[in-house]
């Protein structure tokens, strides 16, 4: 029996020396971010991350010891052989979920959680982003990862429990009781059960989340799949009417347009961030064809996405529903069907529809959710030769184009048409090479940034002597920013901020400024307003062309922002604290309503 309480603590142990490695070796991935952290904040991430390790060791402890006590009076060593196998599978799913934790990081700047679920419905678009060599390398870290522990275990834990006899009766209640010992450090202690922010204790957002056990996060959010998303800050009704003062629109102020009918093109561009963009106060040079072309039409020089992944954007873009902090609609099928469609207000305008894109269409759900919004055709990646592909997400930006502007010559108008970019999406492939390209990831992405732009000057020039063109609004935006060319954490204002330019023959005024704050959400509305078309269902937009308050509501992975001139309030869900808050309290109570009303909705659907 002694010999039983014995394993099950050096089994304990055995996890938390695996728990800490592995948060070793992410710190050491993101070494550039840990560097910046000084000495005694690293100790404090596994001073305070010990808090989840020690859970979590429970939770696989609690499952062996469960097995010690069932197999007390075998005569084989079948607890060996059970604990052995629960063991290597524990070691090999966790070393996958913490060695690539390292690399999304890197790039998502949250710990990872169940989201990355919804993308191995499609594994390879969802691999496309990571370059053979670096795949190749993780496999390696996997296997060296799991070769080590289970070698460790096999020496240190397995040979003892395998040479168990068989134990009196007396000892099932003690190891009952053992067990039960577990959920002490399961829940964190004797109060309220731990939860992420537990273990957050620093002004450097990397270090809490450094401090997170990657795997105990992982099962964690596995309970929040199907879970509805509540935050509370106030009565709903208050929430309401606050919101309804906050959208309020008047009659129109601003006339962009000069027809109720133009033809409508929206080129949405992947990961245009406006720390690339010159004409937005972003890096000059990289985008000279869009500097210029925001002369020629009107420039939203305050314009913010939604959120920070395609599937959200383009939702807000084309639907007028802002992204949840956790989820995203579009994959949930049930509610994303009775969401607005900017593309059937038009169709009751007597529009066409039409969606191109080189990449796969059933990513992130998005055929779905394009057929419902009733686009056709619906172009993707099949359609396009195989030569004219890069090796992962899908054919080339100037290819897709091309086609674009074929197809568009035939439409009949009036028509609406998008296009989604998608050559400036990692791994950075294109036929490119501009004074921007180095060895560095930022050089990689502003060079394809600088291609997508090339591509997109020679559309509007080939676009601009076409008969059509003198009826059209053609709308430039991105789907969302990037974290790229300067590695912004996920949560900050300046990762969110967009271009957006109106171009066209169907516009009234050239060499115009709207320097409002305006999110993606707004546009079907702006939009719609424009057109003298009837706007109701879009319920989380506004008009700033129409008196409507000037900001930009946006939502980060478990925490939201919210940008109004010279204000900024960034909250995070996890801590329920703020990172930054340069608001006043009204502000902040608006965008904590708009954050509760969203969330109410996305609940009811």
């Amino acid at each position: 029996m002694i010999q039983r309480i014995k394993i099950i603590f050096q089994y304990y142990c055995y996890w938390i020396a695996y728990f800490i490695l592995i948060r070793l070796f992410f710190e050491l991935y993101n070494i550039k971010l840990t560097a910046g952290l000084g000495f005694a904040t690293i100790l404090g991430t596994f001073g305070h991350g010990l808090k989840l390790d020690l859970s979590m060791g429970g939770y696989v402890t609690a499952v062996a010891t469960l097995v010690l006590l069932c197999t007390v009076r075998a005569q084989k060593p079948i607890a060996a052989k059970i604990i052995g196998f629960i063991s290597v599978a524990f070691i090999v799913i966790f070393s996958i979920i913490g060695i690539c934790d390292c690399e999304l990081y890197r790039n998502w700047g949250f710990r990872m959680d169940c989201t990355v679920l919804s993308y191995l419905k499609t594994p390879k678009e969802a691999a496309a982003s990571t370059p053979l060599w670096l795949t190749a390398l993780f496999i390696v870290w996997i296997a060296a990862f799991c070769f080590v522990y289970i070698k460790a275990y096999q020496r240190f834990i397995g040979q003892k429990i395998s040479k168990l006899e068989p134990a009196p009766w007396l000892a099932m209640p003690v190891l009952l009781f053992v067990g039960a010992l577990l959920v002490i450090p399961i829940r964190g202690g004797f109060g309220m059960p731990i939860r992420p922010g537990s273990v957050y204790f620093s002004e450097h957002q990397f270090a809490n989340h450094a401090a997170v056990n990657v795997q105990w996060n992982f099962c964690n959010s596995l309970d929040d799949i199907s879970a509805k998303q509540n935050v509370s800050f106030m009565p709903q009704i208050e929430a309401d009417s606050i919101m309804a003062e906050l959208l309020r629109t008047d009659t129109m102020q601003c006339r962009l347009l000069n027809t109720n009918r133009p033809n409508i093109l929206i080129m949405i561009m992947e990961s245009f961030t406006a720390k690339a963009v010159g004409c937005v106060g972003g890096i000059q040079g990289v985008t000279p064809n869009l500097d210029s072309l925001a002369r020629t039409g009107v420039l939203f020089s305050n314009c913010y996405s939604n959120a920070d992944r395609s599937d959200k954007g383009l939702v807000c873009l084309l639907s007028g529903y802002p992204a949840q902090p956790t989820t995203s609609i579009m994959k949930l099928t049930d509610k994303a069907q009775k969401l607005p469609h900017l593309s059937h207000k038009l169709k009751d305008e007597g529009y066409s529809a039409s969606f191109y894109y080189g990449g796969d269409i059933d990513f992130a759900n998005m055929r779905s959710y394009f057929v419902t919004g009733g686009y056709k055709p619906i172009v993707s990646k099949s359609e396009f030769s195989h030569s004219d592909m890069n090796s992962k997400w899908g054919a080339h930006d100037h290819v897709v184009l091309k086609r674009w502007f074929t197809d568009i010559c035939s439409f009949q108008q009036p028509f609406c048409s998008v296009l989604f970019t998608l050559s400036s999406h990692e791994p950075f492939e294109v036929p490119h090479s501009s004074r921007f390209l180095d060895n560095t990831e930022g050089g990689m992405f502003l060079n394809t940034i600088h291609y997508t732009d090339s591509c997109i000057g020679d559309f509007v020039r080939h676009a601009s002597v076409e008969p059509w063109w003198s009826n059209t609004l053609l709308i430039l935006i991105a789907d969302h920013g990037s974290r790229l060319p300067d590695n912004s954490p996920n949560y900050v204002t300046e990762k969110f901020h967009i271009p957006m330019i109106w171009l066209g023959g169907a516009l009234a005024k050239t060499d115009t400024i709207i320097d409002k704050y305006l999110s993606q959400c707004d546009l079907p509305l702006v939009l719609c307003n424009q057109l003298e078309v009837n706007s109701n269902d879009f319920g989380f937009s506004k008009d700033v062309l129409s008196g409507s308050r000037s900001f930009a509501f946006y939502a980060y992975n478990n925490g939201f922002g919210f940008v109004a001139d010279n204000e900024r309030f960034i909250y995070d869900l996890t801590s329920n604290k703020a990172l930054r808050d340069e608001a006043n309290d009204t502000t902040i109570m608006q965008s904590q309503a708009f954050l509760q009303t969203l969330l109410h909705d996305f609940n009811q659907k």
